[in-house]
């Protein structure tokens, strides 16, 4: 693309510098070089030598406008660009379910969106001048309670849950730093996500469950009765708990046949056994607590669910703690996903360490998982997951425990198993 005006200026200067060269020669004739280059008076010859020069440099002038020209087009277009990926990305952010705000270090709002502007009465062009505790400790204005002071100075995400009181609203809210290319925090990104139905459903569901502990604490039928009823209560909740999702409904029940078969291969006693049983039913009671969209999520966790699932044995071990006679249960509810490499959680024991129920439970458990089918893939089948048993024995499984299990399942042991399974899917 030609500039008009570089056109013009070189024109002109080729035109000036020719103009004065025909003046020369109809002045001077033959000696027109002569006196372009010996004039009369020296100040004479500088102008000569614009003259001589001016095509080359209005040519160059010409360039550099026209070169400019470009720059300023390819700036117009790359703004116009920018803007409308600023208003895609506004756009986007606006039509966001839950709020998102970018906070700087003195904790003003940089940006909000149109869900906090909502959920805080303040409009969108005014939220720039606000402090982010004027926003979401409106209560009384002040930084004093702000859920987030504890979480500002850190490096990595931090996770808690905040209550709206003025909207009697539950959240959960994080604070991520952003940070440049040289690893200086230059600002935090804070979003708001509403679980406040999630909340309801879930204080629904723990007074069920304390509805459930209570009944059980009030039982005075005879001791045979008094068992007999304990056991099938423990094993309608543990049915209660995997139907929370339709991909582990049975799992429970499954998983407690492998395990009470591999303590039975392994020579453990009765009492072992019988402790075995109950945790094997409750080991994903802390499950309760765990959103639905969650556990059935068809797509890879992402960080922060993963966190959250990750809480299921702490939650099992605090719901069961309350309860008379479930002491020796709870530190497998506890370890059942320790590793025995020590890369499991939530404790990160290692070996002998991690107690053999839990190690039993673990195997089992990871076993039933890899034969069902979840809803972020299709079972894996059980030559793959034997595979996998034995390929990580020693490292995530006890040798001992693999050793005893091959056995079973060599001895026709999962045939029980496979039935319950088969029941579980037919019902």
């Amino acid at each position: 693309m030609r500039s008009i005006l570089a056109i013009n200026v070189s024109v002109f200067g080729c035109a000036l510098s020719l103009s004065y060269l025909l003046y020369e020669y109809n002045e001077h004739g033959s000696a027109m070089m002569k006196h372009l280059l010996n004039p009369d008076h020296p100040i004479y010859l500088f102008f000569h030598i614009l003259i001589l020069i001016a095509p080359v440099g209005s040519v160059i002038a010409g360039y550099l406008i026209n070169e400019r020209k470009k720059i300023l087009l390819k700036s117009h277009e790359s703004e116009q660009k920018l803007s409308s990926m600023l208003n895609e990305w506004k756009a986007t952010l606006d039509s966001m379910p839950y709020g998102v705000m970018l906070i700087d270090k003195e904790l003003n709002i940089i940006r909000a969106n149109k869900y906090i502007s909502e959920l805080s009465g303040v409009p969108l062009k005014d939220l720039r001048s606000k402090k982010c505790y004027e926003v979401i400790n409106r209560n009384d204005g002040t930084i004093e309670g702000y859920p987030i002071m504890d979480s500002w100075t850190a490096t990595e995400t931090k996770t808690l849950e905040y209550i709206d009181k003025t909207n009697n609203k539950h959240f959960i809210t994080t604070i991520t730093p952003i940070k440049d290319d040289e690893g200086n925090i230059t600002a935090f990104s804070h979003p708001l996500i509403d679980i406040t139905n999630i909340k309801e459903k879930e204080k629904k569901l723990i007074q069920s469950k304390d509805a459930f502990l209570n009944m059980l604490k009030d039982l005075n039928t005879s001791h045979k009765e008094l068992k007999l009823l304990y056991h099938d209560l423990i094993t309608a909740f543990s049915i209660a708990i995997d139907a929370k999702s339709p991909w582990t409904l049975g799992h429970s029940e499954r998983v407690t046949e492998y395990s009470v078969l591999i303590a039975k291969e392994m020579g453990l006693v009765d009492g072992e056994i019988g402790i075995l049983n109950t945790a094997g039913l409750l080991h994903d009671i802390g499950k309760i607590g765990t959103f639905d969209m969650i556990l059935d999520k068809p797509e890879e966790l992402s960080g922060f669910e993963s966190t959250l699932v990750k809480q299921h044995p702490l939650k099992g071990e605090d719901i069961l703690r309350p309860i008379h006679g479930l002491e020796k249960v709870l530190p497998i509810i506890r370890s059942h996903h320790e590793k025995f490499d020590g890369s499991g959680y939530p404790d990160g024991l290692k070996g002998s360490s991690i107690p053999l129920l839990a190690r039993i439970l673990c195997v089992a458990d990871s076993y039933d998982a890899m034969i069902s089918n979840r809803p972020y893939r299709f079972a894996l089948g059980k030559d793959y997951a034997i595979s996998e048993l034995r390929k990580c024995s020693g490292t995530q499984f006890d040798n001992n425990v693999i050793t005893a299990f091959m056995n079973v399942l060599g001895n026709g042991g999962e045939i029980v198993a496979n039935q319950t399974h088969s029941n579980q899917l037919s019902g």
